[in-house]
Order: structure tokens, then sequence, then C-alpha cells
């Protein structure tokens, strides 16, 4: 047994991944397994992983069944204590592990803590420290988002969500069930575990002081959205709030759909995606009201 297990989902990044795994390897904190969960990778990963990183613990996908399946099965593959999940394209520093560990197994009220995402482009600048949801149209709310990295040193943020970087507490996890990952296969399927975490009566908890570097376009803005990130983008959002907000929230939630509509349609727009774009936006809103258990591709 271990006491954390850092599980890694990847998808053809193999050079992002072999920076993320040497980074771990200079971590202060060693008592852990590393799990990488490979959905289908065609760019010579597994060999990489195989030569390079031989003790790493590796699940491979026969074909691509997106990330909330590798999130999954990295869990029933663990056997630490908590699990440290992380995005193949950042990198860790060297105590954030340490720290994440020492806090929240001095705090059991914690079912999910993370570190700061900081930019690796520019390390100096908050990325993401979490984030929270409006009370009426539960709109998805960063936090820190421009702060500077340091501003949040010694501070511990509560939350509702994270994503790209987190740990759980594994028994939080056993209580909760697994992400029902053909309902939320992508886009906020993690935030739908950590969600249920914190409605058994944890706290989710960003950790100011440990942080980890993600490397993203800070200027980047809508143009990652192609056909399929419009579709789960708000198909996502619908489940997530159908299946986890009480009554009165969702009646909110609902009546805010037409503008959840009418801003991602402007995202299609100002990406040029034309008619596949509204398309997409247009299939996501119908399969998240009827609540879709399809894995689609566009």
């Amino acid at each position: 047994m271990v006491k954390v297990s850092v599980a890694i989902p990847t998808y053809n990044r193999k050079e992002k991944l072999r920076r993320l795994l040497s980074s771990l390897k200079e971590s202060t904190f060693k008592d852990f397994e590393v799990i990488v969960v490979d959905d289908a990778s065609t760019d010579g990963t597994e060999e990489m992983i195989k030569n390079e990183f031989p003790y790493v613990k590796y699940i491979k996908h026969e074909k691509p069944t997106l990330v909330a399946k590798s999130r999954n099965d990295a869990i029933e593959a663990s056997e630490g204590d908590y699990i440290f999940f992380i995005d193949d394209d950042n990198v860790v520093e060297r105590d954030t592990i340490e720290k994440l560990l020492n806090y929240i197994e001095k705090h059991e009220e914690i079912g999910t803590i993370a570190p700061v995402t900081c930019y690796y482009s520019s390390p100096d600048k908050i990325m993401y420290a979490g984030a929270v949801f409006s009370k009426f149209m539960r709109r998805t709310i960063s936090l820190y988002s421009g702060f500077p990295c340091k501003a949040l040193e010694g501070k511990v943020i509560e939350v509702d969500v994270f994503a790209n970087s987190y740990m759980f507490r594994k028994e939080a996890i056993r209580k909760a069930g697994l992400i029902p990952w053909k309902r939320i296969p992508w886009n906020g399927e993690d935030g739908y575990l950590q969600y249920k975490i914190k409605k058994l009566g944890y706290k989710n908890v960003t950790l100011g002081s440990a942080r980890v570097y993600h490397d993203v376009d800070p200027n980047e803005g809508v143009k990652r959205y192609n056909e399929m990130r419009l579709y789960y983008a708000i198909r996502s959002k619908i489940i997530f709030h159908k299946d986890l907000d009480p009554a009165s929230r969702k009646i909110f939630f609902y009546l805010s759909l037409p503008i959840y509509l009418v801003y991602w349609l402007n995202v299609a727009y100002k990406t040029r995606r034309g008619l596949k774009g509204v398309r997409a936006v247009i299939d996501g809103l119908i399969d998240g009201i009827m609540g879709s258990e399809n894995v689609k591709y566009i």
C-alpha cells in the first residue's frame, strides 16, 4: 500500500506527459505510485512510458472513451489512501504533493484539496484557484484568475469544484461513488465527483501555498472551442446541475438555459465554426435536457 496514488489521464501528449513525469520524480514526497490511463494514444506514449518510466502503472484503452472513464479506471486501480489527479500538460512544484497531503491529513472534514494552477508560460500569474457556482443561474465563477501566483500563500479557500489538478480522499470517493462516465464523459466530469463529495458534508478547498503550472496559452480564449468542446460545454453543464442541484436551484438553472444557449451560440460564432458549431451547441442542449448516456465524438 502507498499513501498517495498520482493519477494522470492522457491522450496523444507524449512530450508533455514526459515532462510531467520527470517533475514528479523531483517531488519531496516519495510514498506514491503513478498511474497513467491512456485513452488510446497513437503518438508513441506507450513505448515512451515502458522505456523511460517502467515503474508507472500503465492502463491503455483500446479505443477513445474520453476522460471520465480514464478517471474511473485510475480510481479503481489506485492503492493509495489519497488520489492526486493531474492533467498531463502540467508541471508540479517539488513540495506540492507533500503540502496537499499534510493539510488534508490534519483536516478530516476535507474531501478534496487542490493546488493553485498557474500558467506554465507565465509562472507568476494564476490561471485558476477553484470555482464556485452562482446562486441562481449556477454560473461557474473561477476564482483569482490573473492574480499573482504567490498572492494566495498561506490562504485556504473553500470552493465548489476544481479542474486540472486536485487530491481526493479515497474514503470520500467510496461514499460518493464513481463518475457516471457515459452521462458526463468530458468537461466537468471531475467537478461532478467533487460536488457529490461536497454534498456528503465534506469541504473542498484550494491550498494557496501549493502550486502546479499548466501549459496552455493564456491568450487562447474561445479559440480552443471546436465542435466537440461546444457540444460538451452545454451538455455537461446541464447534466451536472440536473443530477446534483436541489429542486429550488434546479428550477432557476432551467429558467437560465436560454441565456446559456445564446452565450454558447455566440462562442460558436466567434470561433467561426459556422453551422457545425451551431449544430453542436443545439445537440448538446437537447442531449443535456434528455440526459443522454451516449459518448459522442463530433
